[in-house]
């Protein structure tokens, strides 16, 4: 058997192939070091953009501890972190893929709010233990046989505490984000949830809630998600409509909790 050469190398995780790029990072599936000990062959490794500086690399070390302390079978499961330059973390692969791009191509109704209620029961599990997620887009909701699991904890915003907002969030992800978060506030269990219900959105109709984002350019992005009222589908139907409502605040009834999410969630299917 040739031994790897540097190229096909992350840390001592051998590469089997790129998966694609998260705006802010890129993702690996990479055979894991025999130093792990871990039952699985596989795992994906993230490797964030931009260098790393010591401090960062310790503020998301302490984070993703903290992630991975929680226990529950709804949070994706964290195997490393380490730092070249570039700071990087493995955790388990799922191989269906996620809400944003499922293996098959397709992901009917059922199983993406199955997938979701899964992620809001993980978010809930977070919240308990005094964690905000952070970053719960589609892309950040694994699928699993029957259900999901949350996974990428919102470590851009902690290796880039000392940078502009715009360094670390990406347009794509801007119409997942709590408006009070671009306009500097500090995640908290109301932005989870209000998050949860911009991708129930997502799963119900297809779209955000914000209509058409400007992709290229984060500032314009931020500045049309500050700027325009979330709008709901009408492809949606009214018990649709007041759970995702509930969720942004457009009714006042935002649920106390991202179980109580969860289990309305449960309710559609």
């Amino acid at each position: 058997m040739d031994t790897p050469d540097r190229a096909t190398m992350l840390a001592d995780f051998t590469v089997v192939r790129r998966m694609g790029d998260a705006g802010n990072g890129t993702f690996f599936l990479a055979r894991p070091p025999a130093r792990l000990g871990l039952p699985d062959d596989r795992v994906v490794v993230k490797v964030f953009s931009g260098v790393c500086s010591d401090d960062a690399y310790r503020r998301g070390v302490r984070e993703l501890r903290a992630f991975a302390a929680v226990q529950s079978p709804y949070l994706a499961k964290l195997y490393d972190a380490l730092l070249q330059e570039q700071f990087m973390y493995a955790m388990e692969y799922f191989p269906n893929g996620s809400l944003a791009e499922p293996a098959s191509g397709r992901l009917d109704r059922d199983a993406g709010l199955a997938a979701l209620a899964d992620a809001a029961r993980g978010v809930h599990d977070l919240h308990e233990a005094g964690i905000a997620h952070g970053n719960v887009t589609p892309s950040s909701v694994m699928l699993t046989d029957g259900g999901g699991r949350i996974c990428d904890l919102g470590l851009s915003r902690v290796l880039a505490a000392d940078e502009p907002l715009t360094s670390f969030v990406q347009p794509a992800s801007v119409e997942y984000i709590d408006p009070s978060l671009l306009a500097g506030g500090l995640p908290t269990r109301a932005t989870d949830i209000w998050s949860l219900g911009a991708c129930l959105h997502y799963v119900l109709a297809g779209t955000g809630v914000f209509g058409p984002i400007p992709t290229s350019q984060p500032v314009l992005a931020i500045r049309a998600a500050l700027s325009n009222p979330p709008s709901l589908s009408a492809r949606l139907t009214p018990a649709e409509v007041d759970l995702v409502a509930s969720c942004l605040n457009l009714n006042g009834r935002v649920p106390a909790t991202a179980a109580d999410v969860a289990s309305r969630i449960d309710a559609l299917r």
